[in-house]
């Protein structure tokens, strides 16, 4: 059970603070540049690719850590 909460928390994180750093960071250059608000729009659709590919990633990691344990359980 605790196994599923860590992968779940693990999520969460992997989802959430790629878009808020990187529209933080565009706010940021925005500010601290003068860039137009396209930076803006830039950092969060770059956050949100970079939270796909993390969430792909993970989902990847715990379909081969199921086939693992099947392969395990069939084992006599």
């Amino acid at each position: 059970m605790l196994r599923y909460l860590i992968y779940f928390s693990q999520v969460g994180i992997t989802v959430v603070v790629p878009p808020v750093l990187c529209c933080f960071g565009a706010v940021w250059l925005r500010n601290r540049f003068g860039w137009g608000n396209w930076a803006v729009i830039a950092g969060i659709l770059l956050g949100i690719a970079v939270a796909a590919c993390s969430l792909r990633d993970f989902l990847r990691f715990t379909e081969r850590k199921a086939r693992e344990r099947e392969k395990e359980e069939k084992l006599p």
